[in-house]
């Protein structure tokens, strides 16, 4: 108990409730002066130490705890946390902090943060069994609000993805219209998840269309639904449409850019006035929800050409996020391709099959036209269909020259072009170059001597296919 000095009544029962507080802690508590006396103990600090409050007050510090060091903090100013020490045999995990008036160091608190170093043992289990927890309802709720997707599953260390995710997270505690723009494949619907997992709507529903996949008959009724008996067929009893699901949530509009130029009026009403009109109904529906879009057309020149309403372009292209092609970032292809093998492993079963490193060379040496869906196409592939445990660079190459092959087929059958020859050499010499580099370990005039090329076309070809940053 503090020690009565002159003071005023009221004042004196202030600190007497004061330490009455201090006394219900469950933490030890000590104060000492700038000469380490001590001037308050709390109940839990005379029960840890086994001593009187009477006894010990006015003691000096050291008289009292054999190995203590309250009086050098006293002395010094200098805080000490969560330090380790010995009391009767028991390790303990204590913090002292000086008392600063002025700017002049007048004592010092000593705080016992927990009784035992167990107790702290104890804490960090609990912890992490509560983040299990929260990881497994985070992942029920994405299963039941339709997505797969979080912004862990986007990793890489290209400039690009890394910018283009810092900006999706930013966008994601916001409720502004996002458009994401990238080729076909390169996982704008992964990012569009990512949003809305990370967002406060991540408890509501996740709604996908995509724009591509709709007549041009149906875009209304999918969009805005429709009451019973609106045409012919229609379902008994009506339909919601894609916003009414999505209420609480997000709707991704994938593919905007297919959308009718009819549909995209309607479209921009819902944006503005937040309401749907159900085909056949007079009544008009509230809706509350965050619009995610996505293309790989050129809006602004489709704007241009009169085929996509720069008003509905304005109102979508709130925060634009471009997501970069695979043949941007190579140096990301190992680190994706060992995900999405571990990905499909889980998926097909197959866990005692490997990528050795040369396929991982092939993989990063690829322009993947179809980006991360090609590529994942060919993982799976070579995952299944491969017999042999250790997938080599010779199976995926197998495997490639089969997709050009059919994708060459296809083009001659829908335009008459004939097969590229000029696409098989590059891919061939890209192939090439990657290897020698990696056979030469980075070194580039080794490498240009295993081409049998000079070492200004080798850095020539480096550059023509993004190989420039190839240790």
């Amino acid at each position: 108990m503090f020690q009565q000095v002159d003071m005023f009544p009221e004042l004196w029962q202030f600190v007497e409730f004061q330490s009455k507080v201090l006394d219900y802690s469950a933490d030890g508590l000590m104060v000492v002066d700038r000469f380490g006396k001590i001037i308050f103990v709390n109940n839990s600090f005379c029960e840890l130490h086994d001593v009187d409050k009477l006894d010990v007050q006015g003691m000096h510090v050291s008289d009292v705890i054999e190995n203590t060091r309250m009086h050098l903090v006293a002395e010094s100013g200098v805080s000490e946390h969560d330090d380790v020490q010995q009391i009767n045999g028991k390790t303990y995990v204590v913090s002292r902090v000086p008392i600063v008036e002025e700017g002049e160091c007048r004592g010092a608190v000593g705080i016992v943060r927990f009784r035992y170093v167990d107790e702290v043992a104890a804490l960090s289990d609990n912890i992490k069994r509560l983040q299990k927890k929260i990881l497994a309802m985070r992942e029920v709720r994405r299963v039941s609000a339709g997505t797969e997707y979080s912004f862990d599953n986007i990793q890489g260390k290209t400039l690009a993805l890394k910018q283009a995710k810092e900006t999706a997270m930013q966008a994601a505690m916001a409720q502004a219209t996002v458009l994401l723009h990238g080729e076909s494949g390169v996982g704008k619907e992964c990012f569009a998840q990512s949003i809305h997992n990370l967002s406060p709507r991540a408890d509501g529903p996740f709604i996908r269309l995509n724009c591509s996949a709709i007549q041009e008959t149906l875009f209304e009724s999918e969009l805005f639904g429709y009451e019973e008996g609106a045409f012919t067929g229609a379902r008994k009893g009506g339909k919601k449409g894609k916003f009414e699901l999505a209420h609480g949530g997000t709707i991704f509009l994938d593919e905007i850019g297919d959308m009718p130029l009819s549909t995209q009026a309607k479209l921009l009403r819902v944006i503005q006035e937040k309401e749907v009109d159900r085909l056949g109904s007079e009544k008009r529906t509230t809706v509350d929800v965050r619009i995610i879009a996505a293309t790989n057309c050129d809006l602004q020149k489709m704007i241009a050409e009169k085929r996509f309403r720069e008003d509905l372009f304005y109102r979508l292209n709130v925060i634009p996020i471009t997501v970069p092609p695979l043949r941007d970032c190579p140096k990301d292809i190992p680190l994706l391709a060992k995900n999405i093998w571990r990905q499909l492993s889980i998926k097909n079963g197959i866990f005692h099959k490997r990528l050795t490193n040369m396929a991982f060379q092939e993989l990063q040496s690829r322009p993947w036209n179809g980006n991360i869906r090609e590529l994942k196409n060919v993982l799976e592939r070579a995952l299944v269909m491969i017999q042999h445990n250790e997938i080599t660079e010779h199976d995926l190459q197998n495997i490639l020259i089969e997709n050009e092959a059919r994708t060459a087929s296809a083009h001659d059958e829908l335009d008459g072009a004939p097969f590229s020859l000029t696409v098989l050499v590059e891919n061939t010499e890209r192939r090439a170059v990657t290897q020698a580099l990696s056979v030469a370990e980075g070194n580039r005039s080794k490498a240009a001597k295993l081409l049998g090329i000079s070492r200004p076309l080798l850095y020539k070809k480096m550059h023509k296919y993004n190989l420039d940053d190839t240790e």
